[in-house]
């Protein structure tokens, strides 16, 4: 079934890990040249890379059973460890004096994972439209007109979603409204 094997490539496609790689490296550029590039690679090491190893931890050590679509009810304490990764990721980027541009993006990070952590219990939220809407409004932050293709993903990702059953209009709208918001309310505070 093509529509199902194309929703599945979306949907592993806007994962937020790697959504992460271009986002930090495109906004590390153009926030500081050369140097942002680096910054940027920490930023993606201090999120992706802390957050992939925790997951690969908890699959193997048989805490999550399937890293792609972990229940609900499990998903609580590793979106407060990963809140926590996040917000000391900021911390260190931010105390390092790193681009606002890239401090503000961790300090969004670690707002949607604590409201993430917070709201789980009570709804499904989707971390991809979370992911997707933040990312098209850190590149509207950053890049202006140039950042609106970005948003273009999000219909992509509400009917891969859709498709898939992993979520309804609600949970998509609260994800995004999480992912955007609090991308807003950081690059309001930082940007």
């Amino acid at each position: 079934m093509l529509p199902e094997r194309i929703a599945h490539l979306v949907s592993a496609a806007t994962r937020l890990p790697l959504l992460a790689v271009p986002l930090f490296m495109a906004v590390g550029l153009d926030a500081a040249g050369a140097a942002g590039l680096l910054w940027a690679s920490l930023c993606v090491s201090l999120t992706s890379g802390l957050s992939l190893l925790y997951l690969f931890y908890l699959n193997r050590s048989g805490k999550v059973r399937d890293p792609r679509s972990i229940p609900r009810a499990e998903r609580v304490g590793p979106l407060r460890v990963v809140a926590a990764l996040h917000t000391g990721a900021f911390a260190l980027v931010y105390g390092l004096g790193g681009p606002a541009e890239l401090s503000a993006a961790l300090l969004s990070y670690t707002v949607a994972t604590l409201l993430f952590a917070g709201l789980t219990p009570l709804i499904n939220l989707s971390l991809h439209a979370a992911g997707v809407a933040g990312a098209a409004v850190c590149l509207l932050f950053v890049f202006g007109a140039w950042g609106i293709p970005a948003s273009l993903l999000l219909p992509a990702v509400f009917w891969a979603r859709l498709r898939l059953k992993r979520h309804t209009v609600a949970e998509l709208v609260l994800g995004t409204l999480v992912g955007g918001g609090g991308t807003w309310l950081a690059f309001g505070l930082l940007g």
